[in-house]
């Protein structure tokens, strides 16, 4: 009888390979903690300097907008501490020559009115006069001696205070940035030398390449922008002028000025100058200034800009609004302000990474 067949052995699955085994040295734990938590600290303390990294940055974008004329004063023979002083003397002076421009106006004005308010309140208490319409038709004079009597008018002298006390902190920034923008232009050229002497040999040139892009984007922005503030004030000067309304100089300057402002700069020039046509020479007068400028806003928006900006900064004009929109929405105004520039040099190192990848020099 055969013997019986002797059942085989069970496989055995496939041994993987052993686990890896991780091992952190004391030093690295030690590292990362302390690079956590200078990090944390980094990020606390630019959190708390803020607002003073926004002038600098905006410092910055004027000196690189500025660049240019001093270069061109320094090839006229002059030092950079000349021509730096010369580029800035020069913008000091057309500052004090807008202010002296709209002040004196504006001073004028206060000072009629505070000659005329008795006949002015006059006039409006009996429905009379331009502001008649006023009592007219919304009872100005009953609400506001309601205001008082409420204590309302009290109330919001806080809020009023408030604006007063926010007026006087934008002009001491407005001040701190000017000199921000002089301490820039004296000693910006050594920090960037000094900057780019940190980079191996090898990548100097593309490095320089790369601020230099920057550079013209920033300047191309800015001057781009003047050239579209400028066209917009004299505009105005020219519709006030022959609409008869008074000081279209001042006026247009503060259009000019406002202008500078994305998305709702040239709103607020049409609010002001409409109040000033309201107010001196009637409703029919105002409407044809304010239609006049809102159609030269829809030429600038739709034709000046896309092709100013197009030609300075090199983008598209989807680029240009979203960049505008983003800024705005991160930053405010200052935001929008810098939203355009900043694309433009996001655009320049963009380009010169993917030239490096591709071990080619950028277009």
């Amino acid at each position: 009888m055969a013997a019986a067949a002797k059942p085989a052995p069970p496989r055995r699955a496939p041994e993987g390979p052993p686990p890896l085994a991780v091992s952190l040295a004391p030093r690295t734990i030690v590292l990362f903690v302390a690079v956590s938590l200078g990090a944390l600290l980094f990020l606390a303390a630019a959190y708390a300097v803020r607002d003073l990294l926004v002038q600098l940055v905006v410092a910055v974008v004027l000196a690189l907008a500025a660049e240019p004329v001093v270069r061109a004063f320094e090839r006229r023979g002059l030092g950079r501490g000349a021509a730096v002083g010369v580029s800035f003397g020069v913008l000091v002076l057309a500052l004090v020559t807008f202010l002296y421009l709209l002040v004196k106006p504006l001073a004028d004005e206060t000072t009629r009115l505070v000659h005329d308010s008795p006949a002015l309140l006059d006039q409006l208490t009996h429905g009379q006069g331009r502001l008649g319409f006023l009592e007219r038709k919304f009872e100005v004079v009953e609400r506001v001696q309601s205001a008082v009597s409420s204590g309302k008018l009290s109330a919001a002298a806080g809020p009023a205070w408030g604006v007063l006390n926010g007026a006087v902190h934008t002009g001491a920034a407005i001040v701190f940035v000017l000199f921000l923008t002089l301490f820039v232009q004296l000693g910006g050229r050594q920090w960037y030398e000094s900057l780019v002497a940190l980079v191996p040999e090898s990548g100097r040139p593309r490095v320089r390449r790369t601020g230099t892009g920057i550079a013209a984007a920033v300047g191309g922005y800015v001057s781009g922008n003047l050239l579209i503030s400028v066209i917009a004030g004299t505009v105005a000067t020219v519709v006030l002028y022959a609409a008869g309304v008074p000081y279209p100089i001042a006026l247009g300057l503060l259009v000019g000025i406002l202008d500078l402002i994305p998305l709702v700069g040239a709103t607020l020039g049409t609010v002001v100058v409409a109040a000033v046509a309201l107010a001196s020479e009637g409703a029919l007068t105002a409407g044809i200034v304010v239609v006049a400028l809102i159609l030269y806003q829809q030429v600038e928006n739709h034709v000046l800009q896309q092709l100013v900006y197009h030609r300075t900064v090199k983008l598209s004009p989807l680029a240009i609004a979203f960049s505008v929109a983003a800024g705005a929405e991160l930053g405010g105004v200052v935001g929008a302000l810098l939203g355009i520039p900043f694309a433009g040099a996001v655009k320049v190192v963009a380009a010169e990474l993917i030239a490096w990848r591709r071990d080619r020099d950028a277009a």
